[in-house]
């Protein structure tokens, strides 16, 4: 599958758990750009803070109960981490961690 087609799926996805239109592939682009220069420049630590902060973002505090609480939820998180792989965020070894925490 080409990334473009992944990017449009996954916020197709996101869409549908929350409803609404909160994200575009267009904007899960910018967010995987932006963790590769907090990455690159502010190191792991970096990059854990805007991971952190990023959900806030795009949803509110009951949206991403609701997100959480669906079957989809586990499912969605390892597609979002698979795509961090792939364009080179995260290690595979880093991955597996944050399966572990999904």
């Amino acid at each position: 599958m080409n990334r473009e087609r992944e990017y449009q799926e996954i916020s197709d996805s996101i869409n549908q758990l929350v409803g609404r239109k909160a994200v575009t592939s267009k904007k899960i682009k910018n967010v995987i750009n932006e963790a590769k220069h907090i990455r690159k420049t502010q190191g792991t630590s970096g990059l854990l803070r805007f991971a952190s902060a990023l959900p806030y973002q795009f949803f509110t505090p009951k949206e991403l109960d609701h997100i959480q609480a669906t079957p989809q939820y586990r499912e969605l998180s390892n597609r979002l981490i698979d795509l961090l792989v792939v364009e080179g965020v995260i290690s595979s070894f880093e991955a597996m961690f944050l399966r572990r925490q999904v």
